[in-house]
């Protein structure tokens, strides 16, 4: 524990005698004296602070030395915080640095995912553009289908109506067959 002790500073003066160009001069100073009791416990050659009592009041706030006591006691608690205070910020340091990772880990698998989302966007964009265009090409076929398909018709109609022409009556024999088709292309012939 901290430890005050209160004693009153004891001055003399003393007398120096020295020889200056040859003439012996005396020379008086002030001479401070702090005394101290065995029961302060100091051991020789100990550091201490001395502060005066009229700059103790404005150091500590207050006068006597049982109030600086109880300050003391109240500093001696609040080191025993700060040390309690600095394990909990190792441990918030660590959490800190722990949560950093996790950070920069998240990030750079959000970057990651981010540019995978935007290359599959481009890639369905430009699916999305060829299948336009096929399905314009295949309207297109649709078109020329229904076109052949229209003409096929038309010439499977011709066809149907020249091989009725063509077709023996069951009614009529060989010989008026012939007839009928050799009239008709003798009436070919005249035309052209």
């Amino acid at each position: 524990m901290v430890q005050i002790i209160k004693t009153s500073v004891k001055c003399y003066k003393k007398k120096a005698k020295k020889t200056v160009g040859g003439k012996q001069k005396v020379y008086e100073y002030n001479q401070y004296l702090i005394p101290l009791k065995r029961s302060d416990n100091l051991e020789c050659k100990e550091g201490v602070f001395i502060i005066p009592e009229k700059y103790f009041k404005e150091l500590c706030g207050v006068e006597d030395t049982w109030t600086i006591k109880e300050y003391l006691s109240k500093l001696k608690g609040y080191e025993r915080n700060i040390g309690a205070y600095q394990k909990e910020f190792r441990d918030l340091e660590w959490k800190h640095s722990e949560l950093s990772k996790s950070y920069k880990e998240l990030l750079s698998k959000h970057t990651k995912a981010t540019k995978l989302y935007k290359m599959d966007t481009s890639k369905i964009q430009e699916l999305e553009a060829k299948t336009d265009e096929l399905a314009r090409q295949l309207e297109l076929k649709d078109v020329e289908y229904n076109k052949l398909k229209e003409d096929y018709e038309i010439a499977l109609i011709k066809d149907t109506i020249m091989e009725e022409e063509l077709k023996p009556d069951e009614d009529k024999d060989f010989w008026s067959m012939l007839k009928n088709r050799l009239g008709k292309k003798e009436l070919v012939s005249k035309d052209e």
